[in-house]
């Protein structure tokens, strides 16, 4: 469960800016179902969902790329990057100071009813800092800080008491290059107290940025199981689709039918194609009942409607974080989703019960007045003249019980609109 996200230095983000997901104990409305008890004494509960509105250009991306390459760094920085590469980290680059500082990035969550807190700064070179705090005992423990001494041009580190590995450390730490983070490397050499934490990267983490249409993949491969599947169809009855069944087979590509259908394809193009000689690729078929005959129907994914490949591609997301208590990061859901689809499937997730999480940005503004997210689950997200984007929330204004929201958002009253010239 994720309880804050901070992110300094980033794209058009030049001061901290953090997204909390600790409920307010000053609000009372949609607890049970909005909200998440952690089961750790002392810990506020946690918000189920949140959204966050910005007009375009205002750094709502840019928060989810944030999270999205912390989230590269932890899972990938062993693997994937090789010493001396530089790393894809963007400072901000509106000011002289920023563009040579690292960026920062610090994120607070609770994997196996413990709380971690773990953060990062680099630069496009290098690892700067790393540190990790553990909260086993409710109390805090400092497992390790990693600093870059740059007058002996190597890393210190510092180990806590608690922190496990003895003579191993040395040889995580010779393993550690210098644009890897050192969470991963000692994973990878069989650290297990450090596993719940990379565990929580690896497969509670998810997200889905920059906006673009979702591909069926994910659903495919979530529809093996006869249990999935069924909960792929009951996420797609929630649009109405009619969609009684949904049939999934693996056909082999075969080059040579299509490039004789068309003998003016490209000498490139055919060559590619003959490489893909023999891969396999799923055949998605939806099933429709005939009303008057009761037979199931058989359409081609090819032949539907965008709006319901979208939602197919959705629902794998879906279906996984609901059953893997995931935390799902969305950019602009509405642009692949109709609002009131959006608006069902936010009452059915916070109904859930489940101790997944999801935060998605939107520009449709209906769900202010639905009665479906408290104060605190609603963020702004706005740029500055110098361009330097600021996140904050909606319990940070004085807010009537029945207040009209979307109305007071439409008129400015939050900020976080855009401002329409009239063409000269």
């Amino acid at each position: 469960m994720l309880i804050e996200f901070s992110v300094s230095n980033f794209k058009s983000i030049r001061e901290t800016q953090t997204l909390t997901m600790a409920a307010s104990k000053y609000f009372k409305e949609m607890e049970n179902e909005n909200c998440i008890d952690t089961g750790i004494t002392g810990l506020p509960k946690l918000l189920r969902s949140a959204v966050i509105y910005g007009s375009n250009a205002s750094g709502k991306s840019n928060l989810l790329s944030a999270i999205d390459f912390m989230n590269f760094m932890v899972r990938s920085s062993v693997k994937d990057i090789e010493e001396g590469e530089v790393l894809s980290v963007v400072p901000f680059r509106l000011d002289r100071d920023s563009k040579s500082k690292d960026s920062e990035f610090e994120i607070i969550f609770v994997e196996e009813k413990t709380r971690y807190q773990y953060g990062f700064a680099v630069n496009k070179t290098r690892v700067t800092r790393e540190w990790l705090i553990a909260y086993p005992e409710r109390r805090p423990q400092r497992w390790f800080d990693r600093e870059y001494n740059q007058r002996k041009e190597l890393d210190d580190y510092t180990f806590g008491p608690r922190f496990q590995g003895g003579r191993l450390r040395q040889e995580w730490k010779n393993a550690t290059r210098s644009n890897a983070l050192f969470l991963s490397v000692a994973v990878q050499f069989n650290s297990e107290q450090l596993k719940p934490v990379f565990n929580w990267f690896q497969k509670r983490l998810r997200v889905l940025n920059p906006p673009v249409p979702f591909f069926p993949g994910i659903t495919s491969s979530v529809c093996e199981t006869k249990e999935d599947k069924e909960k792929v169809i009951n996420f797609l009855k929630v649009a109405d689709l009619s969609i009684n069944d949904i049939s999934i087979t693996k056909e082999k590509i075969s080059s040579a039918g299509l490039i004789a259908a068309d003998s003016k394809l490209p000498e490139n193009f055919k060559k590619i194609m003959k490489v893909m000689d023999g891969v396999e690729i799923d055949r998605i078929l939806f099933l429709h009942k005939n009303n008057e005959t009761g037979e199931l129907i058989p359409f081609d994914i090819s032949n539907e409607s965008n709006g319901t490949k979208n939602l197919f591609g959705f629902a794998g997301y879906w279906v996984k974080m609901m059953s893997n208590n995931q935390v799902l990061f969305v950019d602009e859901i509405d642009t692949s989703l109709h609002p009131l689809i959006v608006q069902s499937l936010v009452n059915l997730f916070h109904r859930s019960g489940s101790n997944a999480q999801l935060i998605f940005t939107t520009h449709d503004t209906s769900l202010l007045s639905q009665n479906i997210m408290r104060r605190d689950q609603i963020w702004f997200i706005e740029k500055g003249e110098s361009g330097v984007s600021r996140l904050y929330s909606l319990v940070d204004f004085k807010v009537r019980e029945r207040e009209a929201l979307e109305r007071g958002y439409l008129r400015g009253r939050y900020g976080a609109i855009p401002f329409i010239k009239e063409p000269v």
